[in-house]
C-alpha cells in the first residue's frame, strides 16, 4: 500500500529511544487501535494491537480479536519495534508488521528533534496514482517539526508542502533518496513540465506522548492536491489511539 510505504520510507533517524510506542518497563501491556482511511473510502481500517513487554525482556504483540499466538517483538536501541526472527509467515503476522511500522512513526519523528524543541526534515512521498496515467514519482516534502512539552507529557506537530521544496523544483540535484532533496528520475521530460504535472503534498502530524514518553495518540494525514483542473483533492489519514 502506497501510503504505508511512504511512512516507511520516511527513514527519519531516531537518535534516543526518549519517545516510542508500546510499554515502558517490563511488565505491561499497552493497546492501540490503527484506524486507516484511504481517500473516499466509506468504511476506515481498523485494527487493535496489543503488545505486552513479559519478563527476560521479551516483548510480544498480538491483534485483538484475531486467531493464532502473539508474536515475539524486538525492541531496538531507538526504541522502534519489529518482528523478531522467526516468526511464522502469515496475514495476520503480515498486518502486525504494517501496524508496527505505523507505531513506530512517530517516535522516529520526534527523534529527529536530537534534544531541542524544532527541526526541519523531508519525507519522500509517492502520491496515488491516477485513474488514466501511471503513478507520479516520489515526491519530497520538507516538514517544519516541534515538540511542546507540559507537565503531562509532550506533543509533537509537525507540517510540510512539497511546494516549500524549492531545491526539487529549481533543476538542483540532490543526494536522492527520501531525505536528499531532489531525485534524477532519468524520464527525459523537464524537471518544469514534470513539476507542473505532479500534484502537491501536504503533510500534517500530531502525536501526544505521557511523561514516560509512551505513544497516547497520533493524527498522520496526507492531502494530495492534483494539478489538473477539475481533479478532486484526496485526503488519507493514520489515527492510532491508545486504548486504556
Amino acid at each position: 500500500m502506497w501510503l504505508v510505504h511512504g511512512l516507511l520510507a520516511a527513514a527519519l533517524v531516531a537518535v534516543a529511544p526518549s519517545y516510542f510506542a508500546g510499554p515502558a518497563r517490563s511488565g505491561e501491556s499497552v493497546t492501540y487501535r490503527v484506524t486507516t482511511t484511504i481517500g473516499a473510502q466509506e468504511t476506515p481500517s481498523v485494527s487493535t494491537l496489543v503488545l505486552t513487554w513479559m519478563p527476560a525482556a521479551h516483548m510480544f504483540a498480538r491483534l485483538s480479536g484475531a486467531a493464532g499466538a502473539a508474536v515475539l517483538v524486538n525492541r531496538e536501541n531507538d526504541g522502534s519495534l519489529s518482528l523478531a526472527a522467526p516468526n511464522p509467515i502469515s496475514p495476520t503476522v503480515a498486518t502486525i508488521a504494517v501496524l508496527l511500522g505505523q507505531l513506530n512513526f512517530p517516535g522516529h519523528l520526534a527523534g529527529t528533534l536530537n534534544g531541542s524543541d524544532h527541526t526541519q526534515t523531508s519525507m519522500s512521498i509517492t502520491p496515488p496514482a491516477p485513474t488514466s496515467t501511471a503513478s507520479p514519482g516520489p515526491v519530497i516534502v520538507p516538514l517544519d517539526v516541534n515538540l511542546v512539552s507540559s507537565g503531562t507529557g509532550a506533543t509533537l506537530i509537525a507540517d510540510g508542502n512539497s511546494k516549500q521544496n524549492g531545491a526539487s523544483r529549481s533543476g538542483r540535484e540532490g543526494r536522492g533518496g527520501s531525505m536528499g532533496g531532489w531525485h534524477s528520475g532519468g524520464s527525459g521530460r523537464s524537471r518544469g513540465d514534470a513539476a507542473e504535472k505532479t500534484p502537491t503534498v501536504d503533510i500534517a502530524v500530531e502525536a501526544v506522548f505521557d511523561q514516560a514518553g509512551t505513544l497516547e495518540h497520533s493524527t498522520y494525514r496526507e492531502t494530495f492536491t492534483s494539478a489538473a483542473n477539475g481533479s478532486p483533492t484526496v485526503e488519507h489519514t493514520i489515527t492510532i489511539d491508545r486504548i486504556k
